[in-house]
């Protein structure tokens, strides 16, 4: 993008490590501040390419100021949830690789609202920077990026890549690869092909069944074509060459998949791996039929699992009274606050 730009005006090659500097790491908030730049040349970049594909940011915050919730738009008017999430030793952004999802897991409020796009690197990567200069603003910076929000990564494989590129390019946002995890649900052919790319981040699996077959009743799209026996093969070789620990993302619905017996059998299952486990009660939505697990069988599901050896963690979920936490971006603002 400001390759060619560059390559078509016949502009000298610092100018771009000059555009780099800028717009990457001096947060500047729009084409006007590229003061490294001779005014005739930044109005015809202005012409050129948008400051941002992703227009109308709108935020919502949480009570506690811990979550921020930006629900912006692409240029045909699809709506894009991105998640900042302020912990007390990181700033975490969830972002979005579409607008909405094909995958129609029948416990997300995203899989509901349907797929209107897959989203190009500019506009994954413009969820970032807009929160990479709103948090410049307090001398804050983020410190990782989860592809957790809408959409599933592998069916946008290229500009999720690409993206990840960008972040962790020394010369644009300088992100460590191990600060970013890309989240799916598991699609074989195309994880297969993600993790011969090498890109040095971490993977997290959304299981959520220790089971074929219901792991088949809760994602059906994803799960009838890729078996779970030919997933965990994939995850396996991977964990071989890498000797990398993969986290795998558990979601407790109550009277589904958080008995004694889905314990032992996750812990069979995930055997001889390094792993980490993170479970995640259900973050309950209106456009979903399921219930979080109790306390009770939560803190059962987690002690079986320690004492099979399996290492676990009980994620606390941010931002659901924004309908902001894992499961619930679907474009539905009621009960958040939005920001003045």
């Amino acid at each position: 993008m400001f390759e060619d730009f560059v390559k078509e005006n016949n502009l000298q090659s610092y100018r771009l490590k000059q555009l780099y500097q800028q717009y990457y790491r001096d947060d500047i908030t729009s084409w006007d501040d590229l003061t490294t730049w001779p005014l005739d040349v930044r109005e015809k970049l202005k012409e050129t390419i948008p400051f941002s594909k992703l227009e109308n940011f709108q935020e919502y915050v949480s009570k506690d100021g811990k979550t921020i919730k930006t629900l912006s738009f692409t240029e045909e008017g699809f709506p894009v949830e991105t998640v900042l999430m302020k912990y007390p030793d990181r700033n975490t952004v969830c972002v979005s690789s579409m607008s909405g999802c094909p995958v129609g897991c029948t416990f997300c409020a995203t899989g509901q609202m349907g797929f209107n796009k897959n989203l190009d690197t500019q506009e994954i990567v413009d969820q970032i920077l807009y929160f990479k200069r709103r948090l410049s603003k307090d001398d804050e910076k983020i410190t990782n990026i989860v592809y957790m929000g809408m959409g599933e990564p592998m069916l946008n494989l290229e500009n999720v890549a690409r993206s990840i590129d960008i972040l962790t390019d020394p010369e644009k946002v300088a992100l460590g690869r191990r600060r970013i995890t890309v989240s799916t649900v598991g699609y074989v052919e195309q994880l297969d092909q993600f993790l011969s790319m090498d890109l040095g981040v971490k993977i997290a699996l959304s299981l959520h069944a220790p089971n074929q077959e219901l792991r088949e009743k809760l994602m059906p799209t994803a799960a009838k074509n890729n078996p779970l026996d030919k997933l965990m093969e994939v995850l396996a070789d991977y964990q071989e060459r890498s000797n990398k620990k993969i986290t795998y993302e558990y979601i407790l619905i109550k009277d589904i998949n958080d008995s004694k017996r889905h314990a032992k059998e996750l812990a069979e299952l995930l055997r001889g791996q390094i792993v980490l486990v993170n479970l995640i009660r259900l973050n309950p939505s209106t456009l979903i039929p399921f219930e979080p697990s109790s306390m009770n069988k939560t803190h059962s599901f987690q002690e079986i699992l320690k004492e099979e050896g399996i290492n676990n963690t009980l994620r606390q979920s941010y931002g659901d009274e924004i309908n902001a936490a894992c499961g619930q971006l679907a474009n539905i603002q009621k009960g958040a606050k939005k920001a003045s």
